[in-house]
């Protein structure tokens, strides 16, 4: 059964559908792994302590979440004194992106730029909700064979990328929940980017 369908085939209204699909994101969250979670909020934070980077990467709408937790950590959770949180999302250049599409294949836009951008103890994550996308697993297996920290966030059965990845973050979730995976990410940057603001002494009022 697929749980968005379910959610659908029995509501009785928009409001409904709404509300059952809140209760069903609160569960998924529920089940995330909070030692995942600790652990990618270390790995971001040792790479600052050192000075290396985080990479993000995705496609399509997961790539909107790789992007909005480089803008928070960049902007949102930098504090003056604090080690500097270098993060560059590598879905974000479209000339890179389609030159390297035209010329290397679609399956090497990823792993090409870190060829170019990736030194050893620099951070790498991937979001990817089938934990299938070939262009972000080759992109990890180069990570990991040169010296990179490598993060999957993923949803279904975690795929390929679950598998790959030395940290994963996994909703376990039916093949049609794009939405709540997604939804995930993002709930996951901001996480991670306030707790680090916060944990540096940054409040997030103003």
């Amino acid at each position: 059964m697929y749980k968005l369908a379910e959610i659908f085939e029995t509501s009785t209204s928009i409001s409904d559908y709404a509300s059952r699909y809140f209760d069903h994101l609160h569960a998924l969250l529920k089940g995330l792994d909070g030692k995942a979670i600790e652990a990618v909020v270390e790995a971001v934070e040792t790479a600052s302590r050192n000075g290396n980077t985080l990479f993000t990467m995705a496609n399509g709408g997961s790539a909107a979440a790789a992007s909005h937790l480089v803008n928070d950590l960049v902007a949102g959770s930098y504090l003056e004194g604090a080690p500097r949180l270098r993060a560059l999302c590598l879905s974000d250049n479209v000339e890179s992106v389609t030159a390297l599409g035209n010329d290397a294949g679609f399956n090497h836009i990823f792993s090409h730029q870190l060829r170019v951008h990736m030194n050893p103890g620099d951070v790498v994550m991937a979001m990817s909700v089938s934990g299938n996308s070939e262009n972000l697993i080759q992109a990890v297996d180069y990570a990991n064979s040169n010296g990179g920290v490598t993060i999957g966030y993923c949803g279904f059965d975690g795929g390929r990328l679950a598998q790959h990845c030395q940290i994963a973050v996994h909703a376990v979730s039916t093949k049609d929940e794009y939405g709540p995976v997604e939804d995930m990410f993002n709930i996951m940057g901001h996480i991670v980017s306030g707790y680090i603001a916060m944990r540096r002494g940054k409040h997030l009022h103003h």
